[in-house]
């Protein structure tokens, strides 16, 4: 059964970019997990670091569960984030765990440093992932996290993609072009259903803008990159872009899963 692993920096950042599309997966029969690199402890204006982060947690779970997926949170704190020796052991004793076919992250270029060096981290640990001498630790929660045995390397590198950067945009602004654009409007509520799982985020922004505009937005950037499916597309879409870089597989994994009628693909940006 193929596999995917969604690797991003915080909760509801998977949500936003990519769970229409990993709901899509799950229904073709992938196995799906999810993994945030954070508990998101900074994400609240009210709660301690500690509080905020056991209710971000549960609220992750509880969304993988709308797709029968599992989650795993890394445990590294908000805003510190960074490539380094010990967080590519952690990843890529992740990404021993789950053994994905497909990894999807961040882009390169997004808004923030923790989700572009995440996009940093999910590329060099899977590379890391099949280096017999490489030694990295089991993750947290896992069920063997317990054996003192080392996790097998992966017998292959995965296939990355990069998910749309936060509103679609680069660093000047200017839309970022995708290569694959997948129909997600027949999940367009599932996708919903996971996003408001993630409740503390939801009533933080509600807070702030008298109205769910958590959920609308989600819905403005599926809107805004359905565009590029054009006439007799979906109304939502999720855009993406495959890491193409040496050693890595090139293959595209969407089209054979979910069908040409629901994956449009464009010149390569």
């Amino acid at each position: 059964m193929p596999n995917v692993l969604a690797l991003m920096a915080h909760p509801d950042d998977i949500e936003i970019t990519c769970a229409g599309t990993l709901l899509l997966l799950g229904d073709a029969g992938w196995q799906v997990h999810l993994a945030t690199m954070t508990a998101g402890d900074m994400g609240s204006a009210t709660q301690s670091r500690q509080a905020i982060s056991r209710i971000r947690r549960r609220e992750a779970a509880a969304s993988a569960a709308v797709l029968g997926g599992g989650y795993t949170c890394l445990g590294f704190n908000d805003l510190t984030i960074r490539c380094d020796e010990p967080a590519k052991r952690i990843v890529s004793g992740l990404l021993r765990e789950v053994r994905p076919d497909l990894v999807i992250t961040h882009p390169p270029v997004d808004y923030m440093a923790d989700h572009e060096e995440t996009s940093r981290l999910a590329r060099e640990a899977s590379f890391c992932s099949t280096i017999p001498n490489w030694v990295a630790p089991r993750p947290p929660g896992s069920r063997r996290s317990r054996s003192r045995a080392a996790t097998p390397p992966c017998a292959t590198l995965p296939a990355i993609l990069y998910a749309d950067p936060i509103d679609l945009v680069d660093h000047h602004g200017r839309q970022v072009p995708a290569h694959h654009v997948v129909d997600i409007t027949a999940v367009i509520d599932r996708k919903e259903q996971m996003l408001a799982a993630h409740a503390s985020q939801r009533a933080w922004l509600h807070a702030q803008h008298g109205e769910d505009e958590y959920l609308h937005w989600m819905r403005r950037l599926g809107r805004a990159r359905a565009r590029d499916l054009r006439r007799g597309g979906g109304r939502y879409a999720e855009g993406f872009v495959p890491h193409l870089g040496h050693g890595f597989p090139k293959v595209d994994l969407l089209t054979p899963a979910l069908g040409r009628g629901r994956v449009r693909t464009f010149a390569r940006p």
